[in-house]
Formats: structure tokens, C-alpha cells, sequence
């Protein structure tokens, strides 16, 4: 396994775990779950397709870095959702 591969199996980890949490936390499981996977899936299908088949030329580290900040941007949200959850939470007591 490449480097790159570890760095974003790494970066999907992450915000896999920060998307189980937000489903833990959260009424709506199935919307939650299922409006995350779309959206990760359509910037993630088209960043992994170019990254695969258009990254000559060291183009390839271009998309590898926008597929990351993407994550990190959906993480990020996640996790902004996880925290406003919490203080919700803590209001109604």
C-alpha cells in the first residue's frame, strides 16, 4: 500500500468515525447517514476517478490534495454537527 492510499484511508477513518458518532447523536439516523454517503461519494467519485486516470504530468498530488481538503471540509461540518448536538442537548436540561 502507497503512502497515499495510507494517508487516505487515514483521512476516511476519521470521517467515518466523526459520521458514526453524528448517527449516534441524532434523530434521524437513516437521513443523516444516507445525505453524508451520497455527498462523500460524489466528490470522492469524481477526485479518486481523476486522480486515477487524468494525473499525469504530477497532476496526481493536485487531486489527491483536493480529495483530502474535501474530507477534512466534510469532517469539519461533521464535526461542527457533533458539537452543536451536544449543546442542544445540554439547553433542554
Amino acid at each position: 500500500m502507497s503512502e497515499d492510499n495510507l494517508y487516505l484511508l487515514f483521512c476516511y477513518l476519521i470521517f467515518g468515525l466523526t459520521l458514526a458518532v453524528l448517527t449516534i447523536r441524532n434523530k434521524n439516523r437513516l437521513k443523516t447517514v444516507s445525505i453524508n454517503l451520497i455527498i462523500a461519494g460524489l466528490y470522492s467519485g469524481i477526485f479518486l476517478y481523476n486522480l486515477a486516470y487524468n494525473s499525469s504530468g504530477g497532476s496526481g498530488l493536485a487531486w489527491l490534495v483536493y480529495l483530502m481538503f474535501s474530507i477534512g471540509l466534510h469532517w469539519l461540518i461533521n464535526f461542527i454537527g457533533i458539537i452543536l448536538t451536544f449543546t442542544k442537548k445540554s439547553k433542554a436540561n
